[in-house]
């Protein structure tokens, strides 16, 4: 005999959860606590949900089993919300617990509003754990989490019922679900549609991102001889490094030539989530999408589209294009054009040098992490990411503050790997606490502050319309200061000689270092125009 707030940690173990992540309040978080030291799962104590639920993203990334966030109540659920909505429409499991009001306290209004009415448009399912068998309930919001499209599902605790004495029964896990087959006839029309490209292009996203699916990525990119343009979060899922490797996909200039050059274009797990707020470009050119699922809003109508598991996909189409339209030679020429593209003047230290100095430094297998803002353009243009799952990004939500906690997930999921933060001013500020946390936990965490005091992508497009300089600077922050009020080292960098000194430094100290370096926000006025257009 135990109670159902026991059984349900123990069920997380076995579902290969091996961390909860989050700011607890003094009502059923206690329980969860409890058990969770009795099962072998570290709590570990962020300073901000929000944050938490990014540490969370990662450690579910890394690991497979659905991350975890625990939170209060009111404020803590709705602290929480960002991340939340991150994990929502960046396609990760998460299992969000909050406490709720007990059942006799109908005359409680303190910090009381319908947390089942905010979750509702961020969530997958929901529960209140009132059926009869707890365990079964749990094993159905964490297969919900993981099916395609993965995200977050909340489950509402109350003392009462999680009090409640339960008799477990042992059983065993469900399968985790599984991708559907293709349909042979959605095959067959985009075997037709593949058949009349001489020089097709394919375009890889977030969900090539498993191992079974960037097998078939790599091995379709090496029968066609098509050159791939990986999405922000699809990168790695052909290494950087491969022949067929054309750059990333941003929606913008960089890759536009390329893109008219091709007479198709397969979207190969392409989530339109990633895509620009803008609309398709290419309408003339053919499209065959393969993927997991449908899309809430389909961004284009495709020629062909094939809805199931990737990888029996690819395998199934190998042989529908006949090889030869595009040369090695053409690619690599265009791959170095749109990386030159990334290289700007500057008067100061340039983003692409901080980017490329980090290059020179950085271990081999360093997992990157990459905060919204202007610096991502340098970031994903020039960083060699060689696998997937070493390059984590944000580009369904977009949202500022999450390098930093992101990185420290990753770097607690999988603690062989140091992992790089790059993070801008403005998202930093919006998260610096969880430094607090990286040093708690000991983190590997390299965190590389483009510290330019500005909004510096809002400043471009303020520019770019015409309106006067307004609202878009800070006052000159120490982030080296701040991080070193957290126990963290930290250092500063002004020129470009100080760079590679202390990039080495830092990375040859264990633990968390951060490097706050001054650099050239003008730079981005031609940066942003030459890469997005």
């Amino acid at each position: 005999m135990t109670n159902v707030a026991d059984a349900i940690v123990k069920r997380l173990a076995q579902h290969g959860v091996k961390r909860i992540w989050g700011v607890p309040g003094g009502d059923c978080s206690l329980d969860i606590l409890d058990a969770a030291a009795r099962h072998g799962i570290h709590y570990v104590l962020t300073r901000t949900e929000g944050g938490a639920a990014m540490m969370a993203m990662a450690d579910a990334q890394i690991t497979g089993a659905p991350g975890v966030l625990l939170t209060t109540r009111g404020p803590g659920l709705t602290n929480g919300a960002n991340g939340i909505a991150c994990a929502s429409l960046d396609r990760v499991p998460l299992l969000v617990l909050a406490d709720g009001h007990e059942t006799d306290m109908g005359h409680v209004s303190h910090q009381r509003y319908d947390q089942m009415a905010l979750m509702a448009p961020l969530v997958k399912a929901s529960s209140v754990l009132e059926s009869g068998d707890p365990v079964a309930e749990l094993d159905r919001l964490m297969a919900t989490a993981t099916a395609s499209p993965a995200g977050p599902v909340y489950l509402e605790m109350v003392g009462q019922r999680l009090r409640a004495p339960f008799t477990a029964v042992e059983r065993p896990l469900p399968a985790p679900p599984q991708p559907s087959a293709p349909d042979d006839t959605a095959l067959a029309v985009a075997r037709a549609v593949l058949a009349k490209a001489k020089r097709p292009i394919i375009i890889a996203g977030l969900q090539a991102r498993d191992d079974a699916a960037a097998a078939g990525l790599r091995w379709l990119a090496s029968q066609w001889e098509a050159p791939v343009l990986a999405t922000c979060m699809g990168k790695g899922a052909l290494s950087d490094t491969h022949e067929w490797a054309l750059g990333p996909f941003i929606s913008g200039a960089a890759e536009d030539p390329m893109l008219r050059a091709a007479d198709c274009i397969v979207l190969y797990g392409a989530d339109p989530i990633e895509f620009m707020p803008k609309a398709w470009a290419y309408a003339t050119t053919p499209v065959v999408e393969l993927t997991t699922h449908t899309h809430a809003r389909p961004y284009l109508t495709p020629q062909a589209q094939v809805v199931g598991d990737l990888s029996q996909a690819a395998m199934s189409l190998e042989d529908a294009v006949l090889p030869g339209g595009w040369s090695a030679e053409q690619v690599a020429e265009a791959r170095e054009a749109m990386r030159a593209l990334a290289r700007t003047e500057s008067t100061g230290i340039a983003p692409h040098q901080l980017v490329e100095a980090a290059m020179q430094v950085a271990p081999e297998g360093t997992r990157v992490t990459v905060d919204a803002g202007a610096h991502i353009l340098p970031a994903v243009a020039l960083w060699p990411t060689r696998q997937a799952l070493d390059f984590f990004i944000t580009r369904g939500l977009a949202t500022m503050a999450y390098a930093l906690p992101n990185a420290i997930g990753a770097a607690l999921a999988d603690p062989s790997k140091p992992v790089l933060a790059f993070t801008g001013d403005g998202g930093l500020m919006m998260g610096a606490g969880e430094l607090g946390t990286a040093v708690q936990e000991g983190a590997n965490v390299k965190v590389v502050v483009f510290n330019d005091a500005s909004i510096a992508l809002i400043e471009v497009k303020q520019r770019r319309r015409q309106f006067p300089l307004y609202g878009m600077r800070y006052p000159g922050a120490d982030f080296a200061a701040v991080a070193r009020g957290f126990g963290c080292m930290a250092l500063r960098v002004e020129t470009l000689d100080q760079l590679l000194p202390a990039l080495r430094e830092a990375f040859a100290t264990p633990g968390p270092v951060l490097l706050d370096v001054a650099v050239d926000g003008q730079a981005y006025h031609s940066l942003v125009p030459a890469l997005r257009g």
